[in-house]
């Protein structure tokens, strides 16, 4: 808008001065070329020569045609004689009779008249500003014109302007009503181009953000619907166990249908559990993470403790591969405790006791890989569920700006974790 202003002003001078000496010329040659001025000088030459006639004034009496002249208000009065100046209004007390320059009467000679003074016949041009109206005008007109000029430029320069901020006005009202798909145009490196970038990035935030709704709601929808699944089964078994304890005379014959039943109940308090844990980590805010610290202080004593809670239960732990390097990671105790907890009853659930749980680390840059393998403990066991101890660990170390890779094959399976490397 400034520039538009400036270069606006800039043309209307231009146009202003233009039509200032055009304007001028013009009436100039209107002046000499019409009987404008002799019309107008008629009126004040009829009233000098009445007031020389009554008054018996020479045309060297001064005084007396300055004292008229400032009456009528006679802007110049000149009287010259054989084409020598007499006497001039402009400069009443320079004028030396008979030594005056004549630049003047060469100038305003058309415009003489012949009035007869008391000394004889002289010759008179008076000057009563009647041109000054006009230039009035022509001012008048060069300054309307001029201002004309620059607020059409102006107005001309925004009109593009305001039809863009109108095109980004119907590009937002699509945006509400959900048309997220028309890109909003960005022109030019001005403000409105700011502007429209960044209600561009809003669409595409918003795009991102439906997208990621979608994603989260069929996830969600995924999730219900396996969780459904897999408590009916438990929860079928439970019910069938009941009705047949019930069913049985002799306290004895039902107490192994109670038992069963009991490990049924667990089975779905562990599967409720996970569901809550689930739901509990998606939603918390953004958690703080320790001090950076060593990989080996870091994870050493979580891996310890696994090792030793499959070791008591008749697992064989390999850590052969299991190095350390000089590298510092963050992470959250309370969610590698939760982490170390459900790779843990995963790998009791599935796992081959007969065959070796293998540790082992690698150092890819930026990063620190700790993997977990073990062999199925029946040929193509694992199903493709809920998972829902899996999504646990995943929405954990996505919190500690981890990540967890899953590797499925028919007879093994391998988990890995990695934790970026602090610098």
């Amino acid at each position: 808008m400034v520039r538009l202003l400036l270069l606006g002003f800039f043309a209307a001078v231009f146009v202003f001065t233009a039509i200032l000496w055009i304007g001028g010329e013009a009436l100039d040659y209107y002046f000499i070329e019409s009987d404008l001025i002799y019309k107008a000088e008629e009126k004040y030459i009829d009233d000098l020569s009445h007031y020389v006639e009554k008054r018996n004034i020479p045309a060297t009496d001064t005084d007396s045609l300055s004292a008229w002249s400032r009456k009528k208000g006679v802007t110049r009065l000149m009287v010259s004689r054989k084409r020598v100046l007499l006497y001039d209004s402009a400069y009443p007390d320079t004028v030396i009779f008979g030594e005056a320059e004549t630049v003047a009467l060469h100038r305003f000679w058309p415009y003489f008249y012949t009035v007869s003074f008391a000394d004889g016949e002289a010759d008179v041009y008076i000057d009563a500003d009647y041109k000054a109206r006009y230039r009035l005008l022509l001012y008048v007109l060069d300054v309307v014109v001029s201002m004309s000029v620059w607020l059409l430029f102006f107005v001309l320069g925004i009109r593009k302007e305001v039809k863009y901020i109108q095109q980004l006005s119907r590009c937002v009202a699509k945006i509400e009503f959900g048309t997220l798909d028309s890109e909003i145009p960005v022109r030019g490196r001005d403000e409105l181009a700011s502007l429209a970038g960044g209600l561009n990035q809003m669409r595409l935030a918003l795009v991102e953000k439906e997208k990621n709704e979608k994603q989260l709601k069929a996830a969600q929808d995924e999730l219900v619907l396996g969780m459904a699944h897999d408590l009916r089964t438990p929860l079928t078994g439970l019910m069938s166990f009941l009705e047949i304890a019930k069913k049985q005379q002799a306290h004895s014959n039902c107490i192994n249908y109670i038992e069963k039943a009991y490990a049924k109940s667990v089975q779905i308090r562990d599967l409720s559990n996970r569901l809550f844990e689930f739901f509990l980590i998606d939603t918390q805010q953004p958690l703080r993470l320790e001090d950076p610290e060593d990989a080996e202080y870091a994870l050493g004593e979580y891996l310890s403790e696994f090792c030793g809670r499959l070791e008591a239960d008749g697992f064989v732990v390999s850590i052969e591969q299991l190095h350390w390097e000089a590298v510092r990671i963050q992470i959250c105790t309370d969610y590698m405790g939760r982490i170390i907890d459900n790779l843990a009853s995963n790998l009791k659930r599935y796992a081959d006791r007969t065959a070796p749980v293998e540790l082992s680390a690698a150092y890819p840059s930026s990063c620190i890989n700790i993997a977990i393998r073990n062999k199925f403990a029946r040929p193509d066991q694992y199903v493709h569920g809920t998972g829902i101890g899996v999504k646990n660990i995943r929405s954990m170390m996505l919190q500690m700006n981890g990540r967890c890779r899953v590797d499925i094959s028919p007879e093994y399976y391998s988990i890995t974790l990695s934790f970026p490397v602090c610098q």
